[in-house]
């Protein structure tokens, strides 16, 4: 992979993982005010999930780079922010799954949403928010 597209899908990566929290956040408050989710809710929270997914999808692209080029030299000199990256991705895995099966409860049973899909979708968004910034630390120092 070439510098210019490293460079490129991981600035999208996190651009579009901080835009899906944002549109997480629209079924989040209608769920906790103990609202089923509208014909507007259900799509923000379909929106989330396709959002939340795309950067998973860009750092699966982006991880075997990381992990021949930069990941060797980042354990050797700065151990710690290796390891913050690392929770970084286990962090955002825990979003992708908590926000698809939250998603998945809003759309299949939005009866159920309130009591079901928000502490899902509250949750991705709590790791989501962590994710963020152990990408901002992790990449100012990298």
């Amino acid at each position: 992979m070439s510098p210019q597209l490293f460079a490129l899908l991981e600035r999208l990566h996190g651009h579009t993982a901080v835009l899906g929290l944002a549109v997480l956040l629209h079924p989040v408050i209608t769920l906790a005010r103990g609202r089923v989710l509208g014909k507007g809710g259900r799509w923000s929270a379909a929106l989330a999930a396709l959002l939340i997914a795309l950067p998973s999808v860009a750092g699966w692209l982006l991880y075997p780079h990381y992990r021949e080029q930069i990941k060797p030299v980042l354990v050797a000199e700065n151990l710690s922010v290796a390891l913050a990256f690392e929770s970084k991705e286990h962090l955002a895995f825990a979003c992708l799954c908590l926000t698809l099966s939250g998603v998945a409860v809003a759309l299949a049973a939005p009866q159920h949403g309130p009591r079901v899909a928000l502490p899902l979708l509250a949750s991705a968004w709590i790791c989501g928010v962590v994710t963020g910034g152990l990408g901002v630390f992790v990449a100012s120092l990298s």
